[in-house]
């Protein structure tokens, strides 16, 4: 790596987070701050403003001291970025923009109920794993690992003597650990990608301040710890790359095989984890380095041994107890007679660019309707924003701010897009120190679209399109981003930076107005 920051900084973020998440939990239960209990919410946005502006002047008061580091703004972003979450869990209870979500009925009743909370039940009520088909019930057929770590908070809750309810409604506190946490990991794939210090804050901007994250972080589904480990898995292949230790290996191993058994389209990355592995053995080979061919064959047997077990236990369990192959379950399935069915519109009406007409920015929500709204990428932005609300009431200045928050991000996303894909590709003729490092984040990228669109078809249905099955692209605009800063000098490319960097604000900052004043309950 070009540059590497002191390791007191990825500690301080990190304590920042966990300590910041015991207080939300705290919090959850007063009626002066959480609304789920009777908080007065403009009492909750006062609150919010005096302490976003207390954290902007303690950070003012550091930059005319000469102070302000880069290693201190990132902590900063990063502690400023869990705050967002903090208030977004506080804001909202655990019913409202899931997927889902379920119910529960308590620890001492019998019933087994639906969804992810009701899944998280079953195990904290019983236990154990489902000992039925988890086919049966929908949701169970996930795997279970975000599932059981619930499970296991809701218990020590309950020892300690937080009320049940309250304690299902702190199902919220580890996934805003998770989506902080994306934070510090996104940090780690920026410095591993060679991004040079002072652009690392453009690089972090997205995964502090997307609406989005903040909407994983108050979800009680296994997104979020799904993407944590993606982007994990990403993270510490790179550092392999950098390093082919056996350490790191079997990081790799442990990040994709957890994250397989949190949720299974995880597996996404094992593609291009194979590519590069193909590659180095090639390499390997053509070196002729008979100890450097046999420590690689090492390794990928390693990897294997580790990563395969872990990630396949639920599906093979599955398959020995209960016969049933992975995937959706046809009970989960919506019908085609489903306002959601998209399977009666062409291909290029789905997955082609839409036009200026079809982005509906008059109203940049999700309809559910496919007869309103079928295009992939077009719901793709609108969840991405606003997740699958439809506020038919929302006031004409919230509105506005939505609208503007809703063509900015369709601006940021294609600019900073094609910007990633063309200069990484570059950099796969340019840069031979970095092509292993760039075949992989490019080749993620790409069959991380492929997969999406082939899933949209395999289950075609406006649902299918949400950004949450694509969150972690995210990753990939951050870099793109980051090019358009570091590498943008032209006069025309500096417009483009101009421009780039004001979609950028508009998008953070229009979509935070939004869930501020926005009142979903």
């Amino acid at each position: 790596m070009e540059n590497s920051l002191n390791k007191s900084v990825y500690i301080k973020s990190v304590i920042a987070i966990f300590i910041m998440a015991i207080i939300t939990a705290i919090l959850q239960g007063n009626p002066y701050t959480s609304v789920e209990v009777g908080a007065d919410r403009q009492l909750q946005i006062v609150l919010f403003f005096a302490l976003a502006l207390g954290s902007v002047g303690l950070c003012y008061r550091e930059y005319l001291a000469g102070i302000l580091t880069t290693e201190k703004k990132i902590v900063w972003i990063v502690s400023f970025g869990t705050l967002v979450r903090m208030f977004y869990v506080l804001f909202m209870n655990i019913w409202t923009l899931q997927n889902d979500g379920g119910v529960f009925t308590g620890f001492g009743t019998p019933d087994i109920n639906n969804g992810h909370i009701g899944y998280i039940e079953y195990i904290y009520k019983f236990f154990h794993l489902p000992d039925m088909d988890p086919y049966e019930h929908f949701g169970y057929y996930h795997p279970p690992l975000h599932h059981i770590i619930e499970a296991v908070w809701l218990t020590i809750q309950r020892v300690i003597g937080v009320p049940e309810a309250l304690a299902f409604e702190n199902l919220q506190v580890p996934t805003l650990i998770y989506s902080a946490l994306c934070m510090v990991v996104m940090l780690h794939i920026l410095e591993e990608s060679g991004v040079k210090e002072k652009y690392l804050l453009y690089g972090l901007m997205l995964f502090a301040f997307h609406p989005r994250m903040m909407v994983l972080a108050g979800s009680v589904n296994n997104d979020i710890l799904a993407l944590l480990l993606l982007l994990t898995t990403i993270w510490r292949t790179l550092a392999w790359i950098r390093k082919k230790s056996y350490l790191n290996i079997i990081l790799i191993a442990l990040s994709l095989g957890f994250g397989m058994l949190s949720k299974l389209n995880t597996a996404i990355c094992a593609f291009s984890i194979a590519l590069v592995f193909l590659c180095y053995l090639i390499y390997c080979i053509k070196d002729g380095n008979l100890i450097e061919l046999r420590d690689c064959l090492i390794q990928y047997v390693i990897f294997a041994v580790i990563a395969i077990p872990i990630g396949l236990a639920y599906i093979v369990r599955n398959i020995l107890l209960f016969g049933e192959k992975p995937g959706i379950p046809s009970p989960a399935l919506i019908p085609n007679e489903s306002v959601m069915f998209t399977g009666d519109y062409s291909v290029w009406s789905i997955i082609g660019i839409p036009s200026i007409w079809d982005l509906h920015v008059e109203f940049p929500f999700h309809p559910l309707s496919a007869k309103a709204i079928h295009n992939t990428w077009v719901i793709l932005f609108q969840t991405g924003l606003f997740a699958e609300a439809f506020p038919t009431e929302i006031n004409d200045y919230l509105l506005s701010f939505a609208q503007i928050a809703y063509v900015a991000s369709i601006l940021l996303a294609t600019v900073t897009t094609v910007v990633f894909i063309v200069s990484y590709f570059i950099k796969l003729k340019q840069n031979q120190s970095m092509r292993l490092k760039t075949t992989f984040l490019l080749f993620t990228y790409i069959f991380m679209l492929v997969s999406f669109s082939l899933y949209v078809f395999k289950y075609p249905y406006t649902c299918s399109s949400d950004f949450r099955y694509m969150t972690a692209s995210l990753v990939f605009t951050s870099l793109g981003f980051v090019v358009v800063n570091e590498g943008f000098d032209g006069m025309f490319t500096r417009w483009v930076k101009y421009i780039t960097n004001f979609a950028m604000a508009m998008t953070l900052g229009c979509s935070m107005i939004v869930y501020m004043f926005w009142d979903l309950h």
